[in-house]
């Protein structure tokens, strides 16, 4: 399982100025479904995936995971920042595998999961590694096996390409693409960029300049497997025209 359900789900933060955030959110996420949170920065993509996170609780309406109200965070939803945040003096493996050791599980317990999820992220070879001899995509991909160890129900990515170059991102995007289609685990992904939104979801939500809203959810048709061949089609152009057609009038209202 790993199905979310946002209903009229908003979010103030208080304050001499209170800043309203997310205004009556309503978004239902089924089991193993890829769902990109598309809009500008401020519009509180990155506040909807902390509700779900339970890093903040919302202000009114309901929110539930798997049926039950989310007012902490939990292992069953593993969070993928923008920055890798990795122990700097722990090397690969135990990076990886801190997660199931801080649980005070035995090492029969992880180890096989964590050598899969280290091959899985194509790491095998720099096991013994420490953080800083690595590069920058390397990192983050040590960061989404330290996430995927735990068995996490939903993957929850703030952003997470977004500080590397462009080679480095497309060849993660392929990385994510690749991990989903074998785990099939629920993605919440949190993207400004339209080409990464339609390469990787199933479904796009754009949303408004703040208070945040969901203006339209659009579903991405094209087949899967997905590759970043995908990125020069003639599909691929009619979503993208059709998302920024959207988007300019979400923002200009």
């Amino acid at each position: 399982m790993g199905t979310v359900s946002f209903r009229a789900t908003s979010k103030t933060f208080p304050g001499k100025v209170p800043v309203h955030a997310l205004d009556d959110i309503t978004l239902e996420i089924k089991d193993g479904e890829f769902v990109a949170l598309l809009g500008p920065s401020g519009c509180g993509k990155s506040t909807l995936l902390n509700l779900l996170a339970g890093f903040e609780t919302r202000t009114s309406g309901e929110l539930t995971f798997d049926g039950a109200p989310v007012d902490k965070p939990g292992p069953d939803r593993g969070v993928v920042f923008q920055e890798a945040s990795l122990f700097p003096w722990l090397n690969v493996w135990d990076n990886i595998t801190f997660g199931p050791r801080v649980q005070g599980l035995g090492r029969d317990a992880y180890e096989s999961k964590a050598r899969a999820m280290l091959k899985l992220v194509g790491l095998e070879a720099f096991a013994h590694a420490l953080p800083a001899q690595l590069s920058g995509g390397m990192r983050q991909r040590v960061g989404i096996a330290r996430v995927l160890v735990m068995n996490p129900r939903a993957l929850l990515m703030d952003e997470p390409f977004g500080a590397l170059d462009a080679q480095t991102r497309l060849a993660m995007q392929q990385l994510l693409l690749d991990v989903w289609q074998t785990l099939g685990t629920t993605v919440l992904f949190v993207t400004h960029d339209i080409d990464e939104s339609i390469l990787l979801a199933d479904r796009i939500c754009i949303m408004s300049a703040r208070p945040g809203r969901i203006t339209r959810e659009i579903t991405v048709g094209l087949p899967r497997p997905r590759s970043i061949e995908s990125l020069t089609t003639a599909a691929f152009a009619t979503y993208k025209a059709e998302i920024m057609a959207e988007m300019k009038i979400a923002h200009a209202g």
